[in-house]
């Protein structure tokens, strides 16, 4: 239903693999490209020197008490994406773009979840009229209104800002000469709709395994103390470094996968697997969740041990073929940069029950059902790591560089001084 009626067939997530799919593809290609990925580096930066000196600000305000971390990953999350597609940032003074987003994210995660409508298992139902026997027809119709017309909205503010960003960039290709306004203007909503909820989540289940799962907390510290030492923040310059840091995001990304079922997709012709014999147009769905913490390709798949990466490449957290996530290069560049500042400046402890005095413990089990799978909302406690810390923190936030317009022309000069496929002009 989500694809069909709630987007018109124009948001690739959920698009056949067709013409207009190869299309949209091709289009977002050079943007996404991981030498293009690396050339926003700087928004993560500005980012997440930001969440840092919010979160030290918060504690220094209320000592031992819990910070509100998911609000913080989300407006990272949103100002980055928001920035890099329209020329917007979004801060703590104006969340309006935040508040317009997530209104539409949660419509969309809720209908595209397989079951929320019973056409989704009788597809021949969306043939019957517009009526009361319809119901996600009328639901759809009003939630495209309101998507689209966001989409749009944020398109013309991109096409007339003073800045580059991806809006003019892909605007200037030949692949949007084939697109309508409107299906172009789906097309970076999508991309901005990816890369909203599932980084914050993904963070939101990093807290969750320091406090269910401390142990491997000290190994990154100490790698960070030897490596960056404890008078500048990690840069994205220490990766190559910090080996052990690397795959704790690795292990983050595999131990409770935020898209437990991943994404509906039907089969194009008959095809058999393991014995099975799957006909065209049966629904498959990729069982991430199972996959992840499968027995026998996992020893302990439920402990969080970052150290069964080391040693590996990449793993295939994003998807697989034509289907992979052509912005993992800019995902594993937020969580790399969030959780190596993050482990730099704090320790991340549980909260205390003000009545009882015991700490509140966390069920690392505790996650909501949905398209994005969150973890149940939970307390901690962000304690900066010494004073030193702290003042690194406050000193780089306040030496930042925060002019929007500064900093996306100048990714529009370094990507032109490096031969990526842009114009000079903005």
């Amino acid at each position: 239903m989500a694809g069909e009626c709630l987007t018109k067939g124009m948001h690739i997530l959920l698009r056949p693999y067709d013409e207009r799919f190869v299309l949209h593809k091709r289009m977002d290609a050079p943007i996404l490209s991981p030498r293009a990925s690396a050339t926003y580096c700087p928004l993560q930066d500005l980012e997440s020197k930001q969440l840092l000196a919010a979160m030290v600000k918060s504690a220094a305000e209320r000592p031992g008490a819990p910070v509100d971390f998911h609000h913080c990953f989300e407006l990272f999350a949103y100002s980055v994406v928001y920035m890099a597609a329209y020329g917007i940032r979004i801060t703590a003074d104006d969340e309006a773009h935040m508040h317009d987003a997530k209104h539409i994210l949660d419509n969309f995660t809720y209908a595209a979840q397989v079951g929320t409508w019973i056409v989704d298992a009788l597809p021949f139902l969306n043939k019957l009229p517009k009526g009361p026997l319809t119901p996600w027809k009328r639901t759809a119709e009003e939630l495209y209104e309101i998507e689209s017309s966001l989409h749009a909205r944020n398109t013309a503010t991109a096409l007339a800002s003073k800045n580059w960003n991806w809006t003019k960039e892909l605007k200037k290709s030949k692949e949007a000469k084939e697109m309508s306004p409107l299906e172009f203007a789906y097309n970076v909503g999508a991309l901005v709709d990816a890369g909203l909820e599932t980084t914050s989540t993904v963070m939101d289940v990093f807290v969750l395994a320091c406090l269910a799962h401390p142990a491997f907390i000290r190994r990154a510290q100490k790698e960070m103390d030897e490596v960056v030492g404890k008078d500048r923040l990690p840069s994205f310059a220490d990766r190559d470094n910090l080996p052990y840091v690397r795959v704790v995001v690795e292990e983050t990304l595999r131990w409770r996968h935020i898209a437990p079922g991943g994404v509906p997709h039907a089969t194009l012709q008959e095809d058999h697997y393991m014995g099975y014999r799957i006909p065209k147009g049966s629904t498959v769905l990729p069982a991430f969740w199972t996959m992840h913490l499968d027995e026998e390709v996992y020893d302990s798949p439920w402990a969080f041990r970052p150290e069964r990466w080391l040693g590996i490449p990449e793993a295939r957290h994003f998807g697989y073929g034509r289907r992979v996530c052509t912005g993992r290069f800019i995902a594993r560049n937020s969580l790399f940069i969030l959780i190596a500042r993050l482990l730099w400046t704090f320790d991340i402890r549980h909260a205390v029950d003000k009545k009882t005095g015991k700490r509140i413990e966390v069920d690392d089990m505790a996650f909501g059902s949905g398209f994005v799978s969150k973890p149940d909302p939970f307390p901690a406690v962000f304690k900066p790591r010494s004073d030193r810390h702290q003042e690194v923190v406050e000193e780089a936030w306040g030496k930042q560089e925060n002019d929007v317009n500064v900093l996306l022309n100048g990714i529009r000069d370094h990507q032109v001084a490096v031969g990526l496929n842009v114009r000079a002009t903005a």
